[in-house]
């Protein structure tokens, strides 16, 4: 019913159709088609017929779906990992983290982190800090691990991590950024 709709619209307002969807074989297996058409018209504007193509995306429409169940398990592995995890670009700015790491600085959401920097959440007086170590394992290319530093939360409480900082790269091995993870040892 949508594709027919999509289809009556393009004939209707004489644009090119284009769409995709799926429909079931005779052997009941889902097929995902690109389908992609217009109408031929004479000089009155009269429909002649119907000139385009037919394309199985099947394999493609498989693997995006792959991608996708693989981009959940890892989103959902990294926020229910026990550990605060966050990675930021070159210039310090916040690419993702979890949600634990995300309400230590005080967000309502991981999507509120992005783009930030340090100097925006309750660390503020450590960003100097942590920007710095942040800058010296992506000009080094050498990871900074386990190490102790405070934090001051975003009700003014200080707690103490143990933090670990590695190099974030790219499919090409460039240095695209810093991973970062820690915890709070604030008990110990």
């Amino acid at each position: 019913e949508r594709v027919m709709n999509e289809w009556n619209r393009a004939v209707q307002y004489q644009r090119q159709f284009m769409s995709e969807y799926r429909f079931q074989t005779k052997e009941q297996i889902i097929t995902w088609i690109l389908g992609h058409a217009q109408a031929e018209r004479d000089q009155n504007g009269s429909v002649l017929g119907y000139v385009g193509t037919i394309t199985d995306i099947t394999d493609r429409k498989m693997k995006e779906a792959a991608l996708a169940e693989s981009r959940n398990l890892l989103e959902t592995i990294i926020d229910t990992a026990p550990m605060r995890i966050f990675w930021k670009d070159r210039n310090l700015r916040y690419l993702g983290c979890n949600s634990v790491f995300a309400k230590d600085a005080g967000a309502k959401s991981v999507q509120d982190m992005i783009g930030t920097d340090d100097y925006q959440w309750g660390w503020k007086s450590q960003a100097d800090r942590y920007r710095n170590d942040d800058h010296l394992v992506i000009d080094s290319g050498i990871p900074k691990q386990s190490y102790e530093e405070p934090q001051t939360t975003p009700n003014g409480r200080m707690s103490w991590l143990r933090t670990s900082k590695i190099p974030l790269r790219n499919g090409h091995n460039e240095i695209i950024g810093v991973l970062g993870i820690y915890q709070d040892i604030t008990k110990q």
